[in-house]
């Protein structure tokens, strides 16, 4: 395979950047589409427990620890990455076909697990095969990359106006569940798409290395290091967003008397902002460089929990309140390109040419898989511990904080749910995370990983590198 060389004044055909488009706004259109309010359904319509629902986010983020040993090494060795993405894609839609009708909770999650080994995999892919085909990855890759965040956006504004307008209590609840016929469906049609994209076939040099054994090699590079360890506890910061904003959300709608579906569209202003961001995200790393860029994502993370936590504390008025929440959902788009978007871009620029599907997909495993998973059994646990069941002591009682502010009554089954203490808490945990990185990742950026013809030659370049970062 003949890999494009970074080339700072070359720009990649219309037509390439187009396909490449398309494919970005389908992989996102179906996370978009259940993504954002699953967790309010397997609350509300399913009855999962506050630690269910932990679990079941948890189950959402088990793919990527497949993805390193697995995809990564059969897009890097064996199968082209089209074919790989179009096989997950199948086999994801019929699984999410298979959640539309399922209601019961230990087979939910079962099969949610199964679909997140499927599904989660494909972002890194989509990353890495338009990586391949860009001759300026980091100018082009957020241009083409925002057009997954456009395609997260439209479901939720098709789904809410066309499906659920009109729709309260109960019969809401239940009818939200079209997300996930929704996210099928399109899941099918990506991976007909997929046989359409640029050939991106593997990389078979005789005496290469085992290449998830080189990856984990590379992580003697100091920058690298430190961004995967930071990486897992900004996921766990990420995790607790998406398993508690949907629940949030309709406690924050109904305190100003709102029954009807708007989770979803409130929640589709992170991505609005995102697209904004995105768009100057080149610019950023240009101008102040991968560690600034980085660290105004992770404030962003804090600042969105602290913002939460005090939105839903003050007395005011619900217009004042909404407008604090707002706020913070648009901060998301601060968090995603400045975070979790630079960071893919870093992990590709120090990736030797042969391996940067395993280097995808193992910085994928710490910030989306490991960490996701402990951010998913965190927030569950924390979630149950600060809600509390009608006539039981409340952990501020114990403690003896008179204060119920940002206490709310949940519609189910009457309990109490601290959102004050949940976000404080998942705020202090985004502050820990930018000191540890300010004060452990390097302040210059390391040079781009040669793309040489050889695996010696890679080996040599990661090796420079790594002694660049520790300088």
């Amino acid at each position: 395979m003949q890999s494009i060389p970074l080339d700072e004044t070359a720009a990649t055909s219309g037509a390439v950047r187009f396909r490449l488009s398309v494919m970005m706004f389908l992989q996102y259109f179906i996370q978009g589409s259940y993504l954002p309010v699953a967790s309010v359904y397997v609350q509300d319509a399913l009855g999962f427990t506050e630690f269910q629902l932990g679990l079941f986010g948890s189950a959402l983020a088990v793919g990527p620890l497949f993805a390193p040993f697995i995809i990564g090494q059969l897009v890097d060795r064996h199968w082209s990455t089209q074919r790989v993405l179009a096989i997950s894609h199948l086999l994801g839609g019929v699984t999410m076909l298979l959640l539309y009708v399922e209601t019961d909770v230990t087979t939910f999650v079962i099969l949610g697990t199964l679909y997140s080994i499927l599904y989660i995999p494909t972002m890194m892919l989509t990353n890495s095969l338009a990586f391949h085909h860009l001759k300026n990855r980091d100018r082009e890759f957020p241009r083409i990359r925002l057009y997954g965040t456009i395609g997260f956006v439209v479901p939720a504004w098709c789904v809410e106006y066309f499906w659920l307008s009109g729709l309260e209590g109960p019969e809401l609840n239940t009818a939200r569940g079209i997300v996930l016929a929704l996210a099928g469906t399109f899941g099918l049609l990506m991976a007909a798409y997929c046989w359409t994209l640029p050939s991106t076939p593997p990389e078979k040099k005789k005496g290469s290395k085992f290449a998830p054994g080189k990856v984990f090699g590379l992580l003697s590079i100091r920058s690298f290091a430190v961004l995967v360890v930071i990486s897992f506890f900004v996921a766990i910061v990420h995790k607790f967003y998406f398993v508690l904003n949907s629940p949030f959300l309709k406690d924050i709608l109904r305190s100003g008397g709102v029954t009807g579906a708007w989770e979803q569209r409130i929640s589709s202003i992170g991505q609005i902002s995102e697209v904004l961001i995105m768009v100057g995200l080149g610019w950023s790393i240009s101008r102040f460089g991968f560690k600034r860029t980085l660290a105004a994502g992770i404030v962003a993370y804090m600042a969105r929990c602290f913002v939460f936590a005090v939105a839903i504390s003050l007395e005011v008025g619900f217009p004042v309140r909404m407008g604090l929440v707002l706020f913070g959902q648009a901060l998301h788009g601060v968090c995603f390109a400045c975070f979790l978007a630079a960071a893919f871009m870093f992990v590709d620029r120090i990736s030797p040419r042969d391996i940067r599907g395993s280097m995808q997909n193992l910085y994928g495993t710490f910030l989306i898989g490991v960490g996701g998973i402990a951010g998913g059994i965190i927030s569950g646990l924390a979630n149950d511990l600060l809600t509390t069941k009608p006539g039981e002591t409340t952990v501020r009682e114990i403690l003896g904080i008179a204060s119920q502010a940002g206490v709310t009554i949940a519609e189910k089954d009457h309990s109490l749910r601290d959102w004050t203490s949940l976000w404080g808490l998942c705020g202090v945990l985004a502050f820990l995370c930018l000191v540890g990185f300010w004060v452990a990742f390097p302040s210059e950026s390391p040079p781009a990983a040669s793309d040489g013809p050889t695996s010696d030659a890679a080996d040599a370049t990661a090796s420079g590198v790594a002694t660049h970062g520790e300088g």
